[in-house]
């Protein structure tokens, strides 16, 4: 029987699940069915196997010893196999990254700084002769601005002033019922109704309006009209009240 298998009897002896181990033995459920099926790669090498299988055994109530000895007689080769691997590793020689000679970097820097300052020196004569023939044989030019011309003033239109309209003279209305009273309908030059209704007996009824004001009468003979402070007698059913004081016949449908 393989190491996995004598877990899982172990296990399963003690009546326990998957679950149940891994939260007693804090080694996660995928590792476990893993370890159960003989894949101990998981585990992180054979130190943390041998490890993961003492901690099954203590919580399963199994002797640990059998199993140990027969994960190392099953992968003992590949321990050794694996230990050669290190010990080849730590005997080959490391290989280091070459550091810059910065000294030698900055001596060259220095050379060249000073090579080149000693070429100025025996060249500067020669540069500044050559300068001032430049500017011997450099001919003045003389710019003269050009006159700028006055701005000329801005013309701006005259507003010709505006006519004011004169103010509508205003129409003062008295309208007092008598007799058995009389229908109404008052309305100003702009055809806006004043009044509408029944003007009772003894009632009177004052409008003041800028311009004309129009009056429909039901029944005349019982109206009696003051105009701008003057009584005007008139029979008509319709009729205008001028601002100058005087009564005409309403045309139409006014």
């Amino acid at each position: 029987m393989s190491i996995g298998s004598e877990l899982t009897a172990a296990r399963v002896r003690a009546d326990m699940t998957i679950e149940q181990l891994s939260a007693a033995t804090r080694i996660r459920s995928g590792l476990l069915i893993a370890m159960e099926a003989d894949d101990f790669s998981r585990c992180g090498g054979n130190f943390y196997a041998r490890g993961h299988i003492r901690s099954i055994a203590r919580v399963v109530k199994a002797d640990p010893a059998p199993l140990i000895a027969a994960f190392d007689a099953e992968h003992a080769v590949e321990e050794e196999k694996s230990r050669r691997e290190e010990r080849a590793a730590a005997k080959s020689p490391t290989l280091r990254p070459a550091r810059p000679r910065w000294a030698l970097v900055v001596g060259a820097i220095l050379v060249i700084l000073m090579g080149w300052g000693m070429v100025r020196l025996f060249t500067l004569p020669s540069d500044i002769e050559a300068n001032a023939s430049k500017t011997a044989t450099t001919t003045a030019t003389v710019t003269t601005p050009t006159p700028k011309a006055p701005p000329q003033p801005t013309v701006r239109p005259t507003k010709k002033p505006t006519s004011a309209k004169p103010p509508a003279l205003q129409t003062a209305l008295r309208l007092t019922a008598t007799g058995d009273g009389t229908y109404l309908t008052i309305r100003d030059r702009k055809n806006r109704r004043l009044f509408q209704g029944r003007l009772s007996p003894g009632i009177a009824q004052s409008v003041t309006s800028a311009g004309d004001i129009r009056v429909i009468v039901g029944n005349p003979g019982n109206l009696v009209v003051v105009l701008n402070g003057k009584r005007i007698p008139t029979k008509l059913y319709k009729f205008t009240a001028h601002p100058n004081g005087t009564l005409s016949k309403t045309v139409g449908n006014q």
